[in-house]
């Protein structure tokens, strides 16, 4: 592992442990003007966010269908009965029966019976204990067989878990994009009026001098056009910041009034990363492309079970009775009479033709679960690689954007500076202003990037949130 990789596992490490201590605050302690920093509004979203709340309710579902399936092999206690009548009289018939079926197939029931046959039998009453087990021979024989319905629901329990964590994963990458959105918004909003100030002071002075016949009234014009435009940009990104404000606090699980006095967060500090030391480490954590793998292993036991479906279905029918028969009811309780019987029953499809197609479906539905897993590695690779591109360029782009900067406030002083002593005109102070404002939102825009890409980087190597390693690729998967 690379460095720069090395240092991301570090980073993001130390970031997770920092986002599942989840705080205990309530909202009133995220009051308008109460500081909010970037760690603790993740952890306030992954704590209350409504989806991401939602999303858990889903697992916990799945935990039920698990649950659900392994009831299949535990004791049933159940009574039954029945009544046939006829011109010669009523026989009916019932019990109580303890069954439970083992994951090899194996049914084996026990419980008391009662009969009571028409009139003109003599001894119309029979009691007796029953025990019969029922074996599956071929089909229906062993776990593999008995215990599908537990994987299947194993599976999707697992493709749940693996998108809630996914889920998280998005949701700290949004919450960050919209908690540096909105601290760009404030932070234009202060240089917004900044601007607005001394464009006011300008036109002010413009308006003065065209009075005093030193400048024309094309002059004041300008300059009362370029401090209405500055006015107009100030209104519209305080809607922005009201909407973004909107935003976060939805993410953050929030009433919409609910405000924060936000803390700009520090760049976060990544060695970036060698591209293919970088597209290793997500081949190594990336929850999707384990949910891939992890697919072909589901194909491959459904193409095993459809073979097995080509099997005759016959099972081995065991019984015994411990009986008695007698003209009233208690006198057949003395069960004092015994029998058994051994038997094979079955169903067989000399045709087949509904097995046969389905082992060709599960056959293709193998080998697109191969082919996805070839395509998934392509796309990772590529998302990977785009990724540390834009950190790369963010990184460099706000150096740039630093620089551009510091040259138009020096201009924009100067400019301002010489139109006051009267050596400069209106002309120089407005295109001064318009290449300040473009420089300052090129390095508001330029250090949000920074942050959202470098968290966006973590999302796409898989690393950004510390996971179970079960939900992981598994090694030597993607040799097979």
């Amino acid at each position: 592992m690379s460095t720069g990789v090395r240092g991301l596992g570090v980073w993001a490490a130390a970031l997770c442990a920092g986002h599942m201590a989840i705080g205990s605050a309530g909202f009133a302690a995220t009051a308008t003007n109460t500081p909010l920093a970037l760690d603790a509004a993740i952890q306030m979203a992954l704590a209350r966010n409504r989806q991401l709340a939602l999303d858990e309710i889903s697992v916990r579902r799945r935990q039920l269908d698990v649950a659900g399936a392994h009831d299949a092999f535990s004791l049933s206690v159940g009574p039954y009965g029945r009544v046939d009548g006829a011109s010669e009289g009523t026989d009916w018939q019932y019990g109580l029966r303890a069954s439970r079926t083992t994951t090899w197939g194996t049914e084996i029931g026990i419980g008391p019976q009662v009969d009571k046959y028409p009139s003109y039998i003599d001894e119309a009453w029979r009691s007796a204990v029953v025990v019969d087990v029922r074996q599956p021979l071929f089909r229906r024989f062993g776990p593999a067989y008995n215990l599908e319905p537990v994987n299947d629901a194993g599976d999707r329990l697992t493709a749940e878990r693996r998108r809630l964590e996914e889920q998280r994963a998005a949701l700290i990458v949004d919450l960050v994009t919209d908690f540096e959105r909105t601290v760009r918004l404030e932070k234009q909003i202060e240089a917004d009026r900044r601007v607005v100030d001394r464009l006011a002071a300008t036109l002010e002075l413009t308006r003065l001098r065209e009075r005093q016949g030193r400048v024309s009234g094309v002059d004041s014009l300008r300059a009362e056009q370029q401090h209405g435009d500055a006015v107009t940009r100030l209104e519209s990104d305080g809607e922005s910041l009201y909407q973004a404000r909107r935003d976060l606090a939805d993410l953050l699980g929030a009433p919409p009034e609910t405000e924060f006095g936000l803390v700009p967060p520090p760049l976060p500090e990544i060695e970036t990363p060698e591209t293919g030391a970088a597209v290793r480490m997500a081949l190594s954590n990336r929850l999707d492309y384990a949910q891939v793998l992890h697919d072909v292993r589901t194909a491959e036991r459904k193409v095993k079970l459809a073979r097995r479906g080509l099997q005759p279905d016959v099972s081995l029918v065991t019984r015994y009775e411990q009986f008695g028969d007698d003209r009233t009811l208690g006198g057949s309780a003395s069960l004092n009479d015994s029998r058994w019987s051994i038997g094979v029953a079955g169903d067989v499809d000399v045709i087949q033709a509904r097995e046969h197609t389905a082992v060709q479906a599960a056959a293709l539905d193998l080998e697109a679960a191969r082919d996805t897993v070839g395509l998934k590695r392509q796309t990772i690779a590529r998302d990977v690689q785009q990724a540390v591109s834009a950190y790369r360029r963010a990184r460099v782009d706000l150096t740039n954007a630093g620089r551009s900067f510091g040259v138009a406030e020096a201009r924009v002083e100067l400019a301002h500076r010489l139109f006051e002593a009267g050596r400069g005109d209106s002309f120089s102070v407005a295109d001064a202003e318009q290449g300040f404002v473009t420089a300052e939102i090129s390095l508001l825009n330029a250090r949000a990037d920074v942050s959202v890409t470098g968290y966006h980087l973590l999302e796409e190597m898989g690393i950004l949130v510390e996971c179970p390693e079960s939900l992981k690729p598994r090694p030597g998967d993607e040799a097979k």
